[in-house]
Parts: structure tokens; sequence; C-alpha cells
């Protein structure tokens, strides 16, 4: 087993490549992005599904170095800015590491 970290990124579909394009920028080795079908925190409930993908969150998971978390991390302003995103960081072990 492989030391690595899990990055999980949750934000509005409508801001997803500019997060995919960051984490390629900085050397993530690959990312994953899955559809929110609804969350509560704290502003209340949100389900997306509307016709036009306004409310639509996607959640962005990557694996990667500690190296590539820390620089990911260190574009906090980037990665966050004005846009409502949550992001969480987690350690985890892979089979693969070459792959990550």
């Amino acid at each position: 087993m492989h030391a690595r970290k899990r990055i999980e990124i949750v934000v509005e579909a409508v801001q997803a490549e500019a997060v995919t394009e960051l984490l390629d920028r900085l050397g993530a080795p690959g990312w994953t992005m899955l559809p929110v079908i609804a969350g509560r925190g704290r502003q209340g409930l949100r389900r997306g599904g509307d016709p036009g993908g306004v409310l639509d969150n996607v959640l962005i998971l990557c694996i990667a170095s500690e190296e590539v978390t820390a620089r990911v991390l260190a574009e906090r302003e980037e990665l966050l800015g004005a846009r409502p995103a949550i992001v969480s960081v987690s350690d985890c072990a892979v089979l693969r590491g070459e792959h990550f």
C-alpha cells in the first residue's frame, strides 16, 4: 500500500472546468467528477437537476501525492476565489502508487 492524499472538492458545475484545469496545471495525476444529486448545508437543502443546470453541483475527487496536495492547497485563493466550494483533504492508501 502507498500513502496518498484524497482531495474532495464540491463546487457548482459551472465552475468545475476552472477547478479541473487548476488541478491539471498543479500536477494532479488525474481526477474524477461525479454529479451531486442533492445536499444540505449552511444554506439549507439544495437539489440539482433544474433544466438549465444552474444549481447543479459536482464532486471532484483527486488522489495525489503530499507534494501535489500541498501545491493545490497553496493555491487557496484561485481554488476557492469567490465561488462557493467545499474542499476536504484526507489520508488514503492506494495499491498502485505509480498511478498517483
